[in-house]
């Protein structure tokens, strides 16, 4: 993201409208092939800001913004918005404009979901659903302050690794534990790059913890509806074996191969596939299960200890932030749990959980 973007103001709007509206804001997010079929990854577009909400149901709610300047009319803008819709399964979208759209082309537009505004339109619109909209109350309603965490990643590949799969796969990947399991692989591919004392090391781990939160909260409910509350331990083991590798056949499949292998080297014992930290991951899952709905609510707050860690401090902001933690109990419960178990799954130092811990503390 580069520091002469025209766009930043609008970008930085589109934040705002998706943190004052509990939607969780993705910036920048690259659109990938369906399928790539070249040596070489492609990007279609980009989403310049897409917000998400986990529903009650456990479906992803999405609504893109669209914040470039263009040469096109407004209504064939909305035409290329309401594509982009339909091909990232979004359920809305809001063009944001440097000039009016005509009142025709606006009700045009809103027949296929995609709302015209400029500048002004938009933050009439945004302010009429919070007036907390045009307040840069946290880390988050501050555009330099996502520039800095993109740019926390630049120069280092492990980091961009981690970053794309965070701010990329996270948001838009269907198959859940298949992006769950990404994510963890990278991040532990990555490990030897961590270092819990520096401060842009901990922004780039931070913002990983927060897109796992945001995935397992997608995994619970996806679990809730499947899995009885009195279920045995094995049953309940069984399901989420099942559940996370893709289906019993995907499953068996990978223990054939593991054998196969096995059976090629004889310095390898034939084992069954397993997820990273096992039996700490069924302990996540059930504790979890208790309260389904507040594990989406940890995504902002480890966000925000994400630009915290690599900006000047700011006391209203911690204010902020503090307020969330003890208005919510699960708040840190959860994201304790959470990041316990991201760190040992990725074998990454235990200090990143005692700094969690002390954050926690000081901002009490």
């Amino acid at each position: 993201m580069g520091a002469l973007d025209k766009d930043l103001n609008q970008k930085e709007s589109a934040i705002r409208f998706c943190l004052v509206n509990d939607l969780i804001p993705f910036l920048e997010v690259d659109v990938l092939n369906f399928r790539e079929l070249s040596e070489v990854e492609t990007i279609i577009t980009d989403f310049d800001v897409l917000g998400i909400k986990i529903e009650p149901t456990g479906q992803p709610k999405k609504i893109l913004f669209d914040c470039k300047t263009s040469k096109i009319s407004p209504i064939n803008r909305a035409f290329w918005a309401s594509g982009l819709m339909q091909y990232a399964d979004c359920d809305g979208a809001f063009v944001l404009l440097k000039r009016k759209a005509s009142e025709a082309h606006r009700l045009s537009a809103k027949t296929i979901k995609v709302h015209l505004f400029d500048d002004k339109q938009f933050s009439n619109y945004a302010e009429s659903c919070s007036i907390d909209f045009n307040v840069d109350y946290c880390y988050s309603t501050n555009i330099d302050n996502w520039t800095s965490l993109f740019d926390a990643k630049s120069g280092n590949l492990h980091f961009e690794q981690c970053f794309s799969i965070s701010n990329i796969n996270t948001p838009l990947e269907k198959d859940v534990t298949k992006v769950l399991r990404q994510l963890i692989s990278a991040v532990q591919k990555s490990r030897g790059e961590f270092d819990p004392d520096k401060p842009k090391h901990k922004a780039i781990f931070y913002h990983s913890a927060s897109s796992f939160a945001f995935i397992m909260a997608q995994v619970i409910h996806d679990l809730r509806n499947v899995i009885d509350f009195d279920a045995t331990h094995d049953d309940f083991e069984r399901v989420v074996k099942f559940y996370i590798w893709g289906g019993r056949d995907s499953l068996r499949l990978r223990n054939k191969l593991k054998s196969t292998f096995s059976s090629k080297n004889k310095s390898a014992h034939p084992e069954e596939a397993e997820f990273n930290g096992w039996p700490m991951f069924i302990e996540l899952c059930r504790s979890l299960l208790d309260s389904p709905a507040d594990i989406q609510k940890c995504v902002h707050p480890l966000r925000e200890l994400a630009m915290r860690s690599i900006v000047l401090k700011d006391e209203k902001k911690d204010a902020h932030l503090s307020s969330l933690i003890s208005n919510n109990k699960r708040l840190r419960q959860f994201s304790m749990s959470l990041v316990r178990y991201f760190v040992a799954a990725t074998k990454l130092p235990n200090e990143f959980v005692s700094d969690l811990d002390k954050m926690f503390d000081d901002l009490r």
